[in-house]
């Protein structure tokens, strides 16, 4: 198998782990949990979530600008209303709202609140 197919087939299960950790990891992270297993996935998820906010995802939807280090913070500013004439704005915005519906607040992209 061609070292890129691997690299790619990582990195696919490197989101799924984040997908997973999601809603643990912002259970603890908005301040909702103490429960160590929650913590413990915010000590995974973060990094993670830095990791693919500078590769995959970067390469998906373009470089995460100053000051953005999470995909969060890129959602925040590719779902602003006035980046509508993106080619993935919907499909942007669809994703923050499912990070949204897992967060105990329902506001952590707040570009889609």
């Amino acid at each position: 198998m061609p070292v890129v197919s691997m690299c790619f087939l990582k990195a696919i299960d490197v989101i799924d782990l984040l997908i997973l950790l999601l809603k643990p990891a912002l259970r603890a992270a908005d301040g909702g949990s103490r429960n160590p297993l929650d913590i413990l996935a915010v000590l995974v998820a973060w990094p993670l979530d830095m990791l693919i906010a500078h590769t995959t995802w970067a390469l998906m939807f373009g470089w995460p600008q100053k000051g953005e280090w999470t995909i969060s913070h890129t959602l925040e500013r590719l779902c602003a209303a006035d980046n509508d004439a993106h080619d993935d704005y919907w499909l942007l915005v669809q994703i923050a709202k499912k990070i949204n519906r897992a967060s105990t607040h329902g506001l952590h992209i707040k570009a889609v609140g």
